[in-house]
């Protein structure tokens, strides 16, 4: 089966880098090089003495050493540094999935969890999330992770916190699938991409040594407004890595020097950004949830407890389509509609914005609500 069009980066190709007020994006606005330095007290004449030789396969030693640093109980030799999460999930797909085999998921989900699986002949079992979100119950509920295991599935993919509705494994669901994966066999993979971005104080729980057969993808790209670096990793038993080595040197083989180095320089010293990210984040959130159903569309929303992005729902009868587009049309303000989720009701709102752009953003949405309501009456 081919890969079918992906239709979240489509519209993200088309919109993000023109619109006045981007809550389309999975991540915080992107950061210049000088700003980046100067909150990392980086001196760039550094980047002047770096090798543009080959990094190592499985990335250099000691950014290696700090990702393991992210993690309980796993070293450097677990760790496989990549481009991107996007290649790190390619390659886990490819080497856990045969045709026919079930894969576990929560539902709605970001496409590359499910698309490259369905290439690769697996058949998808999904557990919906939405009834979460609407009765606005904390975490994904003990029934939910119960339905997850269900049919002895050959792999279970646990994405959180998740895309695109903001729910995390809060302590009841952590324990709950302790106890679920005792019992279990078979593969899953934690896809923990804003680890960094929970509401916990520094990192977010991960699900990493929850069985011998745990992996897990992580980055530094979304949470840090640093996009353009492209660098993710792939964490897993040593052996299993090895293999995961392997079959990357058919794709991106090694990762870029200058990304490796900045990514190092970032996590040793992260943590006064990554406070002042939080903290802004935390303002854009508020400001929405304190204005969300005075909004023209907006019937409901439960603010993500974790990572940048949330889902709202739409008032009854509004395709989230043309509401997006009209919303981006009339108030500058790009969204992504649920269909582009294969779902319908919501729109996927992210919240890395500056504050200023969001705010301006959320004025001209209440301003123009009146339009919106004539136009998407016509």
């Amino acid at each position: 089966m081919d890969l079918r069009e992906f239709f979240i980066e489509d519209r993200l190709e088309k919109f993000r880098t023109e619109a006045p007020c981007n809550l389309g994006e999975s991540g915080i606005r992107n950061l210049t090089l000088k700003e980046l330095s100067e909150y990392l007290r980086l001196d760039l004449r550094e980047l002047g003495e770096l090798s543009l030789a080959d990094s190592p396969n499985s990335g250099r030693k000691d950014l290696r050493e700090e990702i393991s640093k992210l993690y309980k109980n796993i070293s450097p030799d677990q760790v496989l540094v990549t481009t991107g999460t996007g290649e790190a999930l390619f390659i886990a797909f490819h080497l856990l999935l045969q045709k026919g085999d079930l894969v576990s998921l929560f539902w709605p989900a970001f496409q590359a969890l499910y698309e490259v699986p369905k290439s690769l002949g697996a058949n998808l079992q999904k557990v919906d999330l939405l009834s979460r979100l609407e009765s606005k119950q904390l975490g994904f509920g003990k029934k939910n992770l119960e339905f997850l295991f269900q049919n002895s599935p050959e792999l279970i993919i646990f994405n959180h916190p998740h895309n695109p509705t903001g729910i995390i494994a809060e302590k009841e669901d952590q324990l709950e699938l302790q106890r679920l994966a005792k019992n279990f066999s078979n593969w899953i993979l934690f896809d923990e991409h804003y680890r960094f971005l929970s509401d916990e104080e520094d990192l977010g729980w991960s699900g990493i040594g929850i069985s011998e057969k745990s992996i897990s993808t992580g980055s530094i790209t979304k949470c840090f407004g640093v996009m353009g670096l492209r660098i993710g990793w792939l964490i897993g038993p040593k052996d299993w890595i090895q293999k995961a080595r392997s079959m990357k040197d058919y794709l991106t083989h090694t990762v870029s020097p200058i990304s490796e180095f900045l990514t190092l320089k970032l996590l040793q010293n992260r943590k006064e950004l990554q406070a002042k990210i939080r903290n802004s984040l935390r303002k854009n959130i508020d400001s929405f949830s304190e204005k969300a159903t005075s909004l023209f569309g907006i019937e409901s929303f439960q603010p993500p407890r974790g990572g940048v992005v949330g889902f709202a729902k739409l008032q009854a009868g509004l395709d989230s389509r043309k509401f997006s587009d009209l919303l981006y049309e009339k108030a500058g303000i790009f969204v992504l509609p649920s269909a582009d989720f294969e779902t319908e009701g919501y729109i996927r709102l992210g919240f890395g914005e500056t504050e200023e752009r969001f705010r301006l953003g959320l004025e001209r949405w209440s301003n123009s609500g009146s339009e919106l309501i004539a136009l998407l009456n016509k």
